[in-house]
């Protein structure tokens, strides 16, 4: 038996929801040229929206044990960080650039694993909200489920990691000096890193939609993870993963301090980078591309 191809492995909900998105896509978006990048910005735009909108409407609870799922997923990613890092022993440049390689392992999980953070909920259900498929009512509702379950899972699987002998002592020993480092940046630096945390998570996004294959969107993902913790970017929920698992092994942060000198900043960061740098600039991109190739057509 010939071995299955990357079209063929994706799942049963994969294929219809690609389908659904192809019978409802416009008739001025078929276009019978190649692209050899994957969609162009229109088609994006469209097939976004119609994703989107179904997060939006989707039941209450499928959001919550979605986002839970999502928090848990992600903390692998920060456990594998650890572990990487610590492997370097006092290089902490070859340390650092480990950890940044092995932390897409949670991000893989997370995505492949159809789960979701937060930031994931910035490009697909606010390109439904503007091109109509759904309310701002529904997005602040996915929102506030995402964001809350996602520190749940979050909280849950840090307590199971902090365990006694769970942890050798040198990952837990880099995690909780990246704990430090991450409350010690002044608001305006965790503001900022927040802007590009978001920026590269919700472009992440709209790669993935426009990508073709499922082995240049796992290619996608693991280089937009290792971005991340390459620029010490500050990701709402990553960084909860990471200060919360090194709380509770005895890191010197408290809840406060991670609230107000790290939670507060990712997430409006995040906010800004990922709904203005990408949503919005995209969103403008793709009108503009759409209304010259329907004038062009028009001309013809």
């Amino acid at each position: 038996m010939n071995a299955p191809s990357e079209d063929e492995r994706e799942t049963v909900g994969e294929a219809l929801d690609r389908a659904e998105v192809r019978d409802r896509r416009p008739h001025h978006l078929e276009d019978s040229e190649p692209h050899p990048l994957g969609q162009e910005a229109p088609e994006i735009i469209h097939d976004a929206a119609l994703i989107g909108g179904r997060r939006l409407h989707r039941p209450l609870f499928e959001s919550a044990i979605t986002g839970f799922i999502g928090g848990m997923s992600v903390c692998f990613g920060a456990v594998a960080l650890a572990w990487a890092s610590a492997s370097a022993g006092s290089n902490t440049d070859v340390g650092h650039l480990l950890g940044a390689l092995a932390f897409p392992v949670g991000f893989i999980i997370l995505l492949v694993g159809k789960s979701e953070l937060f930031t994931e909920n910035f490009f697909l259900p606010v390109t439904a909200v503007l091109e109509r498929e759904g309310s701002f009512r529904e997005l602040g509702r996915l929102w506030g489920s995402t964001l809350v379950f996602n520190l749940v899972g979050v909280l849950v699987f840090s307590i199971l990691i902090s365990q006694d002998g769970v942890l050798d002592p040198a990952p837990a020993a880099a995690l909780r000096e990246l704990a430090e480092k991450k409350i010690d940046f002044s608001l305006s630096t965790a503001f900022i890193k927040a802007i590009f945390a978001g920026w590269l998570m919700t472009l992440l996004t709209w790669l993935l939609v426009a990508a073709e294959g499922f082995s240049s969107k796992l290619l996608l993902i693991w280089v937009m993870g290792t971005l991340i913790v390459l620029g010490e970017f500050n990701h709402v929920i990553i960084s909860a993963a990471e200060i919360w698992i090194a709380i509770l092994l005895d890191a010197d942060v408290s809840i406060p301090q991670w609230f107000y000198r790290n939670f507060l900043p990712a997430l409006f960061g995040n906010l800004l980078g990922g709904i203005v740098f990408v949503t919005l600039f995209h969103y403008v991109q793709a009108l503009t591309q759409a209304r010259a190739e329907h004038g062009n057509d028009g001309r013809q």
